[in-house]
């Protein structure tokens, strides 16, 4: 040959580790600058995600994939580094003897067994290139005696040792790298996966607080609002932005005096207090006194110490309201039974039993119904009140033409009890005519109503029966008087003239406007 070998092997190592390690520098550095997380931009929600290229570990790659098949099956081990050496070999042997060193082909031979075989197959290729570069040197040379022979053999065995050291090292780390960031990958994804379902967490907990139906609040040690819902916000008649840093006494002064030592008492002691009712005005009703059932807890934070306070609020206005009117119905009720209970009493006490259980019957149920009907009149009108003229109507009805009716000039709306003690007394008047007076034969009766007193005060109302039957004896002379009087005097307020002639009765009533009105307080009229 015409050069020293080992200088041939030595230069060849120089330039192909001149020309390796910048490949691998530079393959090394592009995946550790490779962004492996990126953060999508607006539209996505703020969810962090990956690229389908930048999931593409080192394991989708062409080499990788190579590597790992020709490792797992042996004997393809074993063929790669014979079919690399042979293509090694038949490459020399057509460069014949002009080419100075038999044994620099074969390094690639060497190279690719390592990378894609592992130190096995770049061994098997090591030894073959050994024996086929020995084969080139001693008899395809004619140089069969040359001394330095072995030396170049040994010097081509210890750089290709270095390479194979150098190269198995490599792919080493790349795959302890590639294992690296397949870990890092997935736990990349498993981050951005719990990420996506905080996010979604933190939506689903945001709808929640900004979508309830009841108030819900933060405030700091300080009282000031650091957080709220629109429901609170509506509540209070502010924005949501008006709220936030602001003292909640600026906003609601009118709940101070019965808030704050609430929520002092939950910062001092650390404690909960639930159901709490506070009423107020806030500028969402200005002068109208709303109510609210609140709760108030402690908020802590990471050290344990309460540094702030949650609000739940609920406005009862409503429910406030409808109890009161409850109440005020059940009270109305019970006043009403009691009251009836007591004018039934009244009748059936007032009734004389003449020894006739039929006409003592009769008798208590027409009072009964005659009660029933102005009971009927009232709850049309929900107990609000019944104009005189209607209980008039309704009593005399059935009588017709035989009653003439003079009307009041102003219409008078009676309270129920008024309404219950005209009703007594136009049925007993009807009652003991038809019995004994002008309804019981072909006379009359007129029915006045007047004005009297000063400013027109007071209700007159005159019962005259004409052309009727003279009175008889035995008719009940006491009874009517006394159960007119009752009415009149005690219902009323007001005096009782109760005339019976030889003509036929008269019967004046005279009576307060006040105390009749459906203006009156109930406890005026019964």
């Amino acid at each position: 040959m015409g050069s020293n070998p080992t200088l041939s092997a030595t230069a060849s190592f120089a330039v192909l580790s001149r020309r390796v390690r910048p490949y691998f520098h530079r393959k090394l550095r592009t995946r550790a600058d490779r962004p492996t997380v990126r953060i999508l931009g607006e539209g996505s929600a703020g969810v962090s995600s990956l690229t389908a290229a930048e999931q593409r570990t080192p394991t989708a790659s062409w080499w990788f994939a190579l590597r790992a098949r020709f490792r797992t099956h042996p004997l393809l081990r074993i063929l790669l580094p014979v079919t690399m050496v042979a293509l090694s070999a038949a490459a020399r042997y057509l460069l014949g003897p002009w080419y100075p060193a038999p044994f620099i082909p074969f390094y690639p031979a060497i190279l690719v067994s390592t990378l894609i075989g592992g130190r096995l197959a770049a061994n098997l290729s090591l030894a073959l290139s050994l024996a086929c570069a020995a084969y080139f040197f001693y008899y395809l040379s004619g140089n069969a005696e040359a001394t330095n022979v072995p030396v170049a053999l040994a010097m081509f065995a210890l750089v290709a040792l270095t390479v194979i050291e150098i190269l198995v090292r490599l792919t080493s780390l790349a795959d302890a790298l590639r294992a690296r960031e397949v870990v890092l990958l997935a736990q990349a994804e498993d981050l951005m996966r719990r990420e996506h379902a905080s996010v979604e967490r933190l939506a689903e907990l945001e709808a929640i607080y900004e979508q309830a139906p009841i108030g819900l609040g933060l405030l700091d040690d300080q009282m000031r609002f650091v957080r709220l819902n629109s429901a609170l916000a509506e509540m209070n008649g502010y924005s949501i932005e008006d709220h936030v840093g602001k003292s909640a006494w600026d906003l609601v002064p009118d709940l101070r005096s019965s808030a704050e030592p609430i929520l002092r008492s939950v910062l001092d002691t650390g404690e909960a207090i639930r159901d709490v009712e506070i009423s107020g005005e806030t500028a969402a009703n200005p002068g109208t006194s709303r109510y609210w059932k609140e709760m108030f807890y402690p908020v802590r934070g990471l050290e344990g110490r309460t540094s702030g306070i949650g609000i739940l609020c609920e406005d009862v206005t409503d429910q406030k309201q409808s109890q009161e009117r409850e109440a005020l119905l059940m009270g109305e009720v019970d006043h009403r039974a009691k009251n009836l209970l007591a004018v039934v009493q009244s009748v059936v006490q007032l009734t004389r039993f003449h020894g006739d259980p039929a006409a003592f019957k009769a008798s208590i149920v027409d009072r009964i119904q005659a009660l029933g009907r102005v009971h009927a009149l009232l709850a049309a009108h929900r107990w609000s009140g019944v104009a005189l003229d209607e209980i008039i109507a309704q009593e005399l009805a059935p009588f017709g033409d035989a009653i003439t009716v003079h009307h009041l000039d102003q219409p008078l709306q009676l309270n129920p009890g008024a309404a219950q003690a005209l009703s007594m007394i136009l049925h007993e008047l009807l009652t003991n005519s038809v019995k004994y007076g002008a309804l019981s034969a072909s006379g009359r009766v007129e029915l006045s109503l007047n004005s009297a007193g000063p400013d027109s005060s007071d209700v007159e109302l005159r019962w005259l029966e004409l052309d009727g039957p003279a009175p008889v004896e035995g008719r009940p002379k006491g009874f009517g008087t006394k159960l007119l009087a009752t009415a009149v005097t005690g219902t009323l307020s007001g005096q009782l003239d109760y005339d019976l002639r030889p003509e036929g009765l008269r019967c004046e009533i005279c009576f307060p406007r006040s105390a009749a009105s459906s203006r009156t307080a109930e406890s005026n009229s019964a």
